[in-house]
């Protein structure tokens, strides 16, 4: 007859656990719509400066969406035409449609009211 014999082996296992609380930044308010935009109602001329003596950059095909970025008291609106400008900083990087466009409901009150000498400064600081 064979015998068994048991062995208890007891092990004992110990861990600690280190916990770090790091606070949660609070989410950045959007509004409803997220940011200011425009969308062109027709084919427009896009100036250089919120001016229509300035020179034209280019056309804003219907249907077009951009964000404003600055506006003018006299209904230009600035936007970043998301082409490189090479030099230009400020306000001098924005291109201007006049207000012949839809705009997000009530949202031109968030954006910056500058005038054309605040542009042709930038402009000129450009170079």
């Amino acid at each position: 007859m064979k015998r068994s014999v048991a062995t208890s082996v007891a092990v004992s296992l110990s861990f600690t656990l280190l916990v770090a609380c790091v606070p949660t930044p609070e989410p950045t308010a959007v509004g409803p719509s997220g940011p200011c935009s425009f969308t062109a109602r027709a084919d427009l001329a896009v100036y250089r400066l919120p001016d229509s003596t300035s020179d034209i950059f280019g056309t804003l095909p219907t249907g077009e969406t951009h964000e404003v970025l600055a506006q003018t008291a006299d209904g230009w609106l600035g936007f970043d035409p998301g082409i490189a400008q090479a030099g230009n900083i400020g306000l001098a990087h924005h291109r201007w449609v006049f207000n012949y466009v839809e705009v997000s409901p009530s949202c031109l009150s968030s954006v910056d009211l500058v005038t054309l000498e605040q542009v042709m400064a930038d402009l000129e600081a450009s170079g």
